[in-house]
């Protein structure tokens, strides 16, 4: 996994690892499994409507082979999709660490995008909880801004406990500017 290709600086200690929460995946994937009965469900209620209703004059038993490639057609694509979604679950992380913020955005199979940020250079931080669901089941976004010229601010939705969270990313920050004022001390 790539958590572990992650160069992390001379006793530099990771504090959590956190991904979307669960929710959010069964959604999508609940989604897929209801695409993947469509083709089902459109055939029984094809079958079953009255011969009155549908004046169409074809022998369905002619059509067999061509019904059953496009249903395992559709299956294979809703499949690859539901297995693409579960991808860019599993892949999508922050990594928080007591120095830097590694967000890892996994965009399309082959598309992966890492930001860092340093904790002495992050502004402002919050978070946010909409919805019912989200508030029952604790999860929302979160949102930082930094103190640099390109992508200074990252958002990520649907984080789990987004509160304990927010409050460990600002303890970690506050724990180390206080060792870098203290180092700055110790070089005066």
């Amino acid at each position: 996994m790539l958590f572990e290709r992650i160069q992390l600086e001379p006793e530099e200690e990771v504090l959590t690892v956190v991904r979307k929460h669960w929710f959010i995946i069964v959604t999508e994937l609940f989604a897929s499994f209801l695409m993947l009965l469509l083709p089902f469900f459109l055939l029984a209620g094809f079958l079953l409507m009255p011969s009155e209703l549908v004046n169409l004059d074809f022998n369905l038993s002619n059509q067999i082979p061509l019904i059953t490639f496009c249903i395992v057609l559709w299956t294979i694509l809703t499949i690859m999709a539901a297995f693409t979604t579960w991808t860019h679950y599993y892949l999508d992380s922050w990594i928080i660490t007591d120095r830097r913020i590694i967000l890892v955005d996994q965009i399309h199979f082959f598309n992966r995008s890492v930001s860092i940020f340093r904790l002495e250079r992050l502004q402002d931080i919050e978070f946010s909880v909409k919805g019912f669901i989200p508030t029952m089941l604790n999860f929302g976004t979160v949102q930082a801004q930094t103190a640099g010229a390109f992508e200074s601010n990252f958002k990520t939705t649907g984080l789990p406990d987004p509160r304990n969270l927010q409050a460990m990313i600002q303890k970690a920050m506050d724990e180390r500017l206080s060792v870098l004022n203290n180092k700055s001390h110790l070089t005066d």
